[in-house]
């Protein structure tokens, strides 16, 4: 291993060592339009991790950042949720309430919903330009980090 590697902490230790020193993570948005023939559909993406503090953020961290973009992402997300369906969902997780759906099921019953830490992680990696079932494994550990912290 090189001294580099070494010197680049986990994405977690990042996370809390920027949290630690007072920095705010933040994500930037852009909105893609697509045009299909019953009109324009319109789908929101994460585009920037933006990271705000009072001081140059340490090179460590930069490189840990740079590793990692859609980790940090993910942890945004989270931490300062950039759209209303996002703020809903880390709101619902949080509380861990459960809420029925309008739809039924076969037997005539409403079907009740509860967003698990799994199901927030796999919203956010679509979110953030990841595969929301391929690459959830990524980001499920972080998710469950940044909820504790965040409590």
């Amino acid at each position: 291993m090189t001294e580099t590697a070494a010197s680049v902490p986990t994405v977690e230790a990042a996370l809390v060592e920027l949290l630690d020193r007072g920095y705010r993570l933040s994500v930037e948005t852009r909105v893609d339009v697509h045009d299909h023939k019953v009109g324009a559909h319109s789908t929101t993406y994460a585009e920037r991790l933006l990271v705000a503090g009072t001081e140059r953020v340490p090179d460590h961290l930069r490189a840990a950042i740079g590793a990692n973009k859609p980790l940090f992402l993910a942890a945004a997300c989270v931490l300062d949720p950039p759209t209303p369906w996002l703020v809903g969902l880390v709101r619902r997780c949080k509380t861990g309430v459960v809420f029925s759906s309008s739809k039924t099921a076969a037997s005539g019953e409403n079907i009740e919903y509860q967003i698990t830490p799994d199901v927030l992680a796999a919203n956010i990696a679509g979110f953030v330009g990841l595969d929301s079932i391929m690459d959830v494994h990524r980001i499920k550990p972080l998710i469950r980090v940044v909820l504790r912290l965040g409590s």
